[in-house]
């Protein structure tokens, strides 16, 4: 996926909460039961975030934040933080 794609993944509030929910290892379950997702809808948004690598299955059926996702989490907390500054 291209930068842009990426970029808009994230900008997707269910995308946003999956990759934080996944900031250690979730399973498949806890996942849709937590964030109130249907598995279609998990699997949807949950390929594209692995394609942006901002999340990747770890082993079947579980799911973690990668190294890039944890990065994109703190810049948008950044821009959150800077935007309500104003």
């Amino acid at each position: 996926m291209t930068l842009t794609e990426c970029l808009e993944a994230i900008g997707h509030p269910t995308r946003l909460g999956i990759i934080r929910y996944c900031l250690k290892p979730r399973t498949f379950t806890e996942i849709i039961a937590s964030l109130k997702l249907n598995p279609a809808s998990f699997k949807f948004h949950a390929k594209v975030l692995i394609d942006c690598n901002l999340i990747e299955k770890v082993e079947r059926g579980i799911y973690e934040t990668t190294k890039l996702g944890k990065l994109v989490l703190e810049l948008v907390d950044q821009a959150d933080l800077l935007s309500s500054k104003k």
